[in-house]
């Protein structure tokens, strides 16, 4: 009888072992949450941009007289999925791009994204770009370069969980992410990103402008505004 019982005590304490090392293994899955959303996986979601363009040129004696415009339209999808060497699960995100409606989409370059419990990280021709941060709130901030070679840029949130009207479309839940604002005179580099809950990045705006006595005259201005998305 003593035996009997022993053992079952021992049983009993490896049943609780094992389910807590099961309870720990089912925290590295991504739960479902709102702020989650701001960046989704599913395979099938499109998003489709209008993109605003500025050339600042250098040939012209510094006098910003070789400036060039161009409008185009930009389309993403998760394509598919994988698990990469860190065991995380992967999305490929299949670009394309059409000068205007009146065209066919063509297929321009092919990125990847990865969601964790920590962060949103986008691979762009090759570089990694650390998008979000979680969790979100107004005083967190991080190098949203930490997992590449580039210069340190801080991230942080300007805004978020708020309704916001972008090309022509209301949302109810969206956040803004400042990834860099530096102006001074001989400089402006200016980055920002807004996401919307079920869609993702709505809105993007870039600006890397050189200056002479504090007037723009090389560098790139560059826009992204959200036209379409989907499925509803």
């Amino acid at each position: 009888m003593k035996l009997t019982l022993l053992f079952l005590k021992r049983y009993l304490i490896f049943l609780v072992l094992l389910a807590g090392i099961f309870s720990c293994k089912k925290e590295t899955i991504i739960p479902s949450s709102p702020s989650f959303n701001y960046f989704p996986v599913e395979i099938g979601r499109w998003v489709e941009y209008d993109v605003d363009s500025i050339f600042h040129g250098e040939n012209d004696d510094n006098n910003d007289d070789s400036v060039y415009t161009f409008h185009f339209q930009i389309r993403e999808e998760i394509d598919s999925s994988f698990i990469n060497g860190q065991g995380q699960e992967t999305q490929i995100v299949k670009r394309y791009k059409r000068n205007s409606s009146m065209e066919d989409w063509s297929l321009t370059n092919v990125w990847t994204q990865t969601l964790t419990l920590t962060g949103a990280y986008r691979i762009e021709d090759n570089v990694a770009y650390h998008k979000l941060a979680f969790p979100i709130n107004s005083g967190i901030n991080w190098n949203g370069n930490d997992a590449n070679t580039l210069e340190e840029e801080t991230y942080s949130y300007e805004e978020f969980h708020v309704p916001t009207t972008i090309g022509g479309v209301t949302f109810d839940s969206t956040l803004t992410v400042v990834q860099i604002e530096e102006e001074n005179f001989i400089e402006r580099i200016y980055g920002k990103e807004k996401y919307a809950t079920g869609v993702g990045m709505i809105f993007k705006q870039r600006d890397n402008l050189g200056k002479r006595n504090g007037i723009v005259v090389k560098g790139l201005e560059y826009k992204m505004t959200l036209r379409d998305f989907g499925p509803r």
